[in-house]
């Protein structure tokens, strides 16, 4: 390797914070206890992972540490890769908090391929550098908003969404840190929440307040709107199973499966709620090969429950948690 391809620290780092979720994804990783839905299909299980210190769930650690961001408040939670807790007789995880100087209002991460993570805020997206918490946040070009959905493309860009304009939160926007440039490249017709890619570069957006989901290629063009019936919030996709697949977790305590038997292009060619009885699911996050989706009490804002999380023992109370979903025949990418 000469000179002018050899890796510093902070470019392998930033490979390994990539690269890692795919290696524990393979030799596997510690799980807490606890059940949270009431049914679950059998092909899936369920752990409770962390609570009841919650943040919105959306980016890894080189070493696989899940990273949370605090809504509203300047802070980024770092769950530890094994238990280190118990709450309500559950085995589960008290996180590091970060709290990062500049970082604006807002909620959710992502972290993009050169390693930075990635927050829409009130002041527009802004980059936080995970190697160095001291550092301060850095907004880019880019729009303010409520500042929910964010992802990263296979290709290095930033999807988000933000904007002040119509219902709110409904501008999605690509920002290119190669160029430093942000383009506005779709209108939602309402509201957009969690916002999920895949390995081949597709968007999909959790339309909560308008009950749809949105499929975009990875220029932010239209493929297709699917009507629902829970209120989809957090999103996963499972591109490599077959049939390919999406995930949604639902405000009404559900999480439904997708199938696209015609491809992604073509309407669902079957639609299976696989876990029910859990509390308002909200943004949610794949990682390790698996779906952590959060759930909160939510005063029964879209038909949800009246309690956030049942714990192991048989106590149930208000108290929010992330559940990791996995899938005993294929992965969540």
């Amino acid at each position: 390797m000469n000179k002018k391809t050899k890796l510093n620290h902070d470019d392998y780092s930033r490979f390994l914070s990539a690269l890692v979720p795919v290696l524990v994804c393979l030799l596997g990783v510690v799980r807490a206890t606890g059940a949270q839905f009431t049914t679950l299909d059998p092909a899936y299980t369920q752990q409770i992972y962390a609570g009841p210190n919650v943040g919105l769930p959306g980016a890894w650690m080189p070493t696989g540490e899940m990273l949370a961001r605090k809504s509203n408040v300047n802070q980024i939670l770092e769950y530890p890769v094994a238990s280190n807790a118990v709450y309500q007789g559950t085995n589960t995880r008290n996180p590091v908090v970060h709290t990062i100087t500049n970082l604006a209002n807002g909620s959710n991460l992502a972290r993009a391929t050169n390693g930075f993570l990635y927050l829409p805020t009130q002041l527009g997206l802004q980059r936080v550098d995970s190697s160095n918490w001291a550092l301060p946040a850095v907004t880019v070009p880019s729009v303010g908003g409520p500042g929910y959905g964010v992802n990263t493309l296979p290709n290095g860009n930033v999807v988000y969404a933000g904007g002040f304009s119509g219902p709110g939160s409904n501008e999605i926007h690509i920002y290119s840190p190669t160029l430093n440039t942000d383009t506005l490249v779709f209108n939602a017709p309402g509201l957009i929440d969690d916002i999920e890619t895949s390995l081949t570069g597709l968007i999909a957006l959790a339309g909560q307040t308008n009950n749809n989901i949105i499929l975009l290629n990875s220029s932010g063009g239209l493929i297709q709107t699917i009507p629902t019936t829970n209120f989809p919030d957090g999103l996963a996709f499972a591109t490599t199973a077959s049939p390919p697949a999406l995930y949604s977790n639902d405000n009404q305590g559900t999480i439904t499966r997708y199938d696209f038997g015609g491809g992604y292009s073509a309407a669902p060619t079957n639609v299976q709620v696989i876990a029910s009885g859990g509390s308002y699911g909200d943004i949610a996050c794949t990682g390790m090969c698996k779906f952590y989706v959060t759930q909160f009490f939510n005063n029964g804002y879209h038909g949800s429950a009246s309690f956030a999380t049942h714990w192991s023992h048989g106590v149930t109370n208000n108290a929010p948690s992330i559940i990791e979903i996995a899938s005993n025949s294929g992965s969540f990418v």
